[in-house]
């Protein structure tokens, strides 16, 4: 039996009543709230999260659409980190809730700032899918030296050690000259990586054949207080020394490293360089005397030899 038009007018009545005292209810809701004090998220945003807070804890698949409804209003990352934060408190069960918080978040990243931060949040929260998106960016997109340095220092100053430890790395396969790899071995240093800043300098010092080159990077690496490769470094310059001005070279820089058995290697083969050169110009002089005694010979036998020319009118 079909309802009579009476019935269906007092049920659309009744339903349209309903409806309307409910927009009436959230306005009234709406004019009555207050705002949380600093908070970046609109009043609808935060009266929807007060209404998912009653089911969080024991129902948070209730509570969920009601999150991701605040969410979805939200249109850039300090809105997006609100609503993750807000959702802390409540533990494990609203974990996907905060991925998804942090998903949209990636979206709105813009400046190298913005991703660090993100990356943060991303591995406080334990979203790693969303930290290794983030460090991909960070570290995909920075491709010069000094952008990898600066990324570096930030990076470390949130300790992201690990980002700032792949910024690092890249940095050094980025670097291809001597002053390059001096400034990352000396930034790596002040970061604490001294792994890095050792590895650069030795292949430095195993690059360079020439022992006056070695001695000027001592110079250069010295601050580092590497005392080890500086060794190492005096050891490989004075087998490479070929001059006494070489010899001079390793020895200023034994002395000043307190290398006392190189120090004295490099003034006993200088002095003995000093004798063989001195014995060399000594025989190349008495070569030279005998050389021009034997022509003085020659040239006087040659004279003595020719036929002496009879005088004229004879």
């Amino acid at each position: 039996m079909r309802p009579s038009f009476s019935s269906r007018s007092k049920y659309l009545r009744t339903t349209l009543s309903l409806v309307g005292a409910g927009l009436l209810m959230s306005q009234v809701a709406l004019a009555a709230h207050k705002p949380w004090p600093g908070s970046p998220l609109t009043d609808e945003a935060q009266i929807e999260l007060e209404r998912a807070a009653k089911y969080m804890k024991r129902q948070p698949a209730k509570a969920t659409p009601m999150i991701m409804n605040a969410l979805a209003t939200a249109n850039d990352i300090p809105k997006c980190l609100a609503i993750a934060a807000y959702t802390e408190a409540y533990g494990h069960p609203m974990l996907e809730v905060r991925r998804a918080c942090l998903s949209k978040a990636l979206t709105f990243c813009q400046t190298r700032e913005d991703f660090i931060q993100l990356a943060v949040k991303a591995r406080h929260y334990g979203c790693f899918e969303v930290t290794r998106e983030a460090v991909n960016n960070l570290v995909g997109t920075s491709n010069s030296v000094d952008e990898l340095l600066d990324l570096a220092h930030k990076a470390q100053e949130v300790a992201l050690n690990d980002i700032s430890h792949l910024a690092m790395e890249k940095a050094y396969n980025k670097a291809d000259s001597v002053e390059e790899a001096l400034k990352f071995s000396r930034e790596a240093k002040v970061l604490g990586m001294d792994d890095l800043s050792r590895k650069a300098v030795k292949e430095m010092i195993d690059d360079e054949p020439v022992t006056h080159e070695l001695c000027l990077l001592l110079r250069s690496i010295e601050p580092l207080d590497f005392k080890d490769l500086n060794r190492y470094l005096l050891k490989k310059a004075i087998d490479e020394a070929r001059t006494i001005n070489d010899m001079r070279d390793v020895y200023d820089g034994a002395r000043r490293q307190g290398q006392n058995d190189i120090m004295k290697l490099a003034e006993f083969r200088g002095k003995k360089m000093q004798i063989m050169e001195k014995y060399k110009a000594s025989r190349a002089d008495y070569q030279q005397k005998v050389d021009a005694y034997k022509q003085q010979q020659q040239g006087a036998a040659q004279q003595q030899a020719q036929p002496q020319a009879l005088p004229t009118g004879f």
